[in-house]
């Protein structure tokens, strides 16, 4: 009997598809060699999920387990040049036994059907994959997920999904979610099929997870060798739930169990909750929910609803004052407190500098989860009002025009720590405050003036300018309109361009940047890497009459040495540094950067980056994706809102990339620069941008200042051998270096996914990371 059995059955999009079975170990997986007329070019393992060829292998291998269908391969033949001609086979490795069938490299085949589905998991609750129909691709195809006859989820497949790119489907790619039920550490066989009930190639899967994360198996207080494998693996591996879940997902997370002990620093602390507004209803409901709280030494000031007096508030504020309490908030009636809320809040106040202490939200059923203190983002959204606690010795400190209202006491709280926020503005990332209503117009209004007021005591020369939002919104989003002086727009700015040929691409970066820049003081230097082409050279020639400077640095692609070099003959006390396949879309755009950089404290500014069909390439660096970092928003389109505004509004964040990173010349150099040994292609800005962290700047992105980013067309993709694995180096560098700061991104929240799968804001971390009170910057606890 033959002993192997198979068949190469096609190739579509530079990938050739097949499947073999060893019928004498039918466990083991087949290694084979990929041949190019004859000549190898490639090995493989054939241990791909081909669930709809389960009959076939159960009849090869009679006795072989029925589930296992991981029997197929795909082979990556993109690594040959394009348009490139020849005949594919394949063979088992070692033998002389050849797969039936063979490929044209220029064959315009349908794709088998390994190629037009697939659905794969981590184990945990977030299927992802794709889903074809091959006779009409423009079609978008439905998918559903069963357990046994139970509809568990269904979807449309019409994403560009992250985790699809590299088979090159477009926009067929899915995420399913399976409700957080199945998180019982339980395996449960889930089905996935399309709307003719048919199967899609993986299925069905193996689903087993606990959604409290696999450190609940352990025996209390028992942290070991164990425990640090589990913590390695969760980092490696984060798992996500969507959004959708989320009412299961805090009933099972956000609860009095998690939060642990009051520590004793905070547990005699006497906290007055002053209510305010709202109509009787409202405030007995609120007043209900603050006799639940488990602090035991709670006072509330609560004025009668009908009271008109004009200085209400104020009195109330004496009154706590009066009274003794140690800690007060503003509590808006009709919204309710957890019951474990001041606990929580107070634990915020351990540190004896701490001032101010703001928690998370939920309004309309919708959480915010917030940053760690972002003044930009506070500035241009109000995120810390909703629940704020603040020391009485920061309340007294205030003059007597704060107590206006509520929105006033808050703003002005924040303005009188701002100079010290980093260390005295802590956020407890939990959510302790719900309500059932927006706020209103009128409300908004308030806290838009408090802000703007506030604003001018701390920049009086910046004023916050309404932009446009939708209209559950929630606030008044705004921008920080900051002028710049004579003095400021005389500052000399360098622009570094690395490059190597590919003028078509560098014309156009230099020509939209002349087109729309103003700057009277500026440098441009083109980095030559090697360019050889004659047309790059007359291209080099013009140029330099126009004053741009070509720097020659010859040798192996580095990006890192090249910036450092090119910063090294920088002029300007400025530099920017910007990828020829970088265009500029409007004017004002570097009079934008310069104004958010030349701010004290702020060590960088990167612009927002679309791809050329519109949608966001980049909207600040986020730490921890996979455990090395990743973009914001690159599944949002530019006119999208975002959680709560994050693709609109200006904040801080843990980084920006290099493809258009600003910042002083003087910095750059204090921190080393970038680093070429171990970061030489990638995560050198990442690198960069901690080091500017760590050094006590802040990282600003502006979505003001928009730039077009064709990524990677220049260096090209990590498609050889060699490249992936300098990448995978790169990637064990960054972990190794910062560790400890990865999952602790200030900018972002541990609720939140960090699954490579999914983008930010697109799902809750299963389960959250730690959420103990935290401040801005780098946390030397990590």
């Amino acid at each position: 009997m033959q002993r192997w059995h198979g068949a190469l059955e096609g190739t579509h999009r530079g990938l050739v598809y097949g499947w073999v079975i060893d019928s004498e170990q039918p466990n083991q997986r087949v290694v084979l060699e990929i041949l190019r007329d004859g000549e190898p070019i490639g090995t493989l393992t054939a241990d791909v999920a081909r669930s709809d060829l389960a009959e076939q292998f159960s009849a090869i291998a009679p006795g072989h387990a029925a589930h296992d269908v991981c029997h197929g391969f795909v082979a990556d033949v993109g690594i040959l040049k394009h348009g490139q001609q020849g005949i594919v086979t394949v063979r088992v490795a070692n033998t002389a036994t050849c797969l039936p069938g063979f490929v044209a490299l220029d064959s315009q085949e349908k794709p088998p059907v390994a190629a037009s589905s697939a659905v794969f998991s981590d184990g945990a609750l977030r299927l992802h994959g794709w889903a074809m129909d091959s006779r009409d691709e423009r079609r978008k195809v439905t998918v559903r997920a069963f357990l046994g006859q139970r509809l568990l989820a269904e979807s449309v497949a019409n994403l560009t999904h992250p985790a699809t790119r590299a088979f090159e489907v477009g926009d067929h790619g899915f995420t399913l979610d399976l409700p957080i039920s199945l998180g019982d550490g339980n395996s449960h066989s889930v089905r996935v099929v399309d709307e003719h009930g048919n199967a899609l190639n993986g299925s069905p899967l193996t689903v087993c997870c606990y959604a409290a994360g696999c450190k609940t198996l352990l025996p209390d207080g028992k942290a070991n060798v164990l425990d640090l494998a589990i913590d390695g693996y969760e980092r490696i591996l984060p798992r996500s739930l969507s959004m959708d879940h989320y009412r299961d997902w805090s009933a099972q997370f956000e609860t009095p169990l998690n939060q642990g002990g009051t520590a004793a620093a905070v547990a005699a602390l006497q906290v007055g909750l002053i209510v305010h507004g709202g109509d009787d209803a409202q405030t007995q409901l609120t007043l209900n929910s603050l006799v639940e709280q488990s602090h035991d030494k709670v006072k509330v000031f609560a004025l009668d609803p009908a009271s008109k007096k004009a200085n209400a508030l104020a009195a109330l504020v004496q009154a706590a004052l009066k009274a003794g309490c140690d800690v007060l908030a503003c509590v808006r009636a009709g919204d309710i407190l957890e019951p474990h809320a001041v606990s929580a809040a107070l634990e915020g106040f351990i540190a004896s500098e701490t001032q101010l202490v703001y928690s998370d939200s939920e309004r309309a059923g919708q959480p915010w989860f917030k940053p760690a203190w972002n003044p930009e983002y506070a500035l241009a959204s109000d995120y810390p009002l909703d629940l704020l606690f603040a020391r009485a010795a920061a309340v007294r400190a205030l003059p007597q025009e704060a107590f206006t209202d509520a929105p006033t006491l808050a703003w002005a709280l924040l303005a009188a720590q701002w100079p010290a926020a980093q260390r005295s503005i802590l956020h407890v990332p939990r959510v302790l405050l719900h309500s059932d209503a927006r706020l209103g117009q009128e409300e908004q209004q308030l806290r838009f003036d408090a802000a703007a007021a506030a604003l001018r005591r701390i920049e009086p020369n910046t004023a916050l300018r309404a932009v446009d939002a939708p209209a559950a919104a929630g606030f008044i989003p705004r921008r920080i309109a900051r002028p710049l002086s004579k003095r400021d727009k005389q500052t000399k700015v360098s622009l570094i361009i690395p490059t190597r040929d590919r003028v078509e691409l560098l014309e156009r970066c230099i020509g939209t940047i002349q087109q729309h820049t103003d700057w009277a003081n500026l440098e441009i230097i083109v980095i030559d890497n090697d360019s050889v082409l004659p047309k790059t050279k007359t291209y080099f020639r013009k140029i330099a009459k126009q004053g741009v400077k070509v720097l020659p640095c010859p040798g192996p692609f580095n990006f890192a040495t090249l910036n450092n070099a090119a910063v090294e003959a920088a002029s300007g006390d400025v530099v920017g540094l910007i990828n020829n396949d970088i265009e500029a879309t409007h004017d004002g755009w570097l009079d934008e950067i310069m104004s958010q950089l030349l701010q004290p404290g702020v060590g960088a500014v990167g612009a927002k980056l679309l791809w050329p069909n519109g949608m966001v390439q980049h909207g600040g660096v986020l730490m921890g994706v996979g455990n090395v970092a990743g973009h914001y928003g690159n599944r949002l389109a530019d006119a999208d809102w975002g959680d709560h505004g994050r693709n609109q509004l200006l904040q801080q964040v843990s980084g920006v990339t290099a493809a258009c990173l600003f910042l002083r010349k003087r910095d750059y150099l204090a921190v080393g620069g970038m680093d070429g040994v171990a970061f030489p292609v990638a995560f050198n800005d990442v690198d960069l941008c901690l080091k500017i962290r760590d050094a006590g700047l802040a990282i600003v992105w502006t979505p003001y200042a928009k730039m077009l980013h064709a990524e990677s067309a220049s260096r090209g993709h990590e498609d050889t051998p060699q490249k992936r694995a300098r990448s995978l180096r790169e990637i064990d560098q960054l972990r190794a270096r910062w560790g400890r700061v990865l999952l602790h991104d200030p900018a972002y929240h541990p609720s939140l996914n960090l699954d490579p799968h999914s983008h930010a804001y697109g799902g809750l971390a299963l389960p959250p990371r730690s959420r103990a009170p935290r401040r801005a910057g780098i946390d030397p606890q990590h």
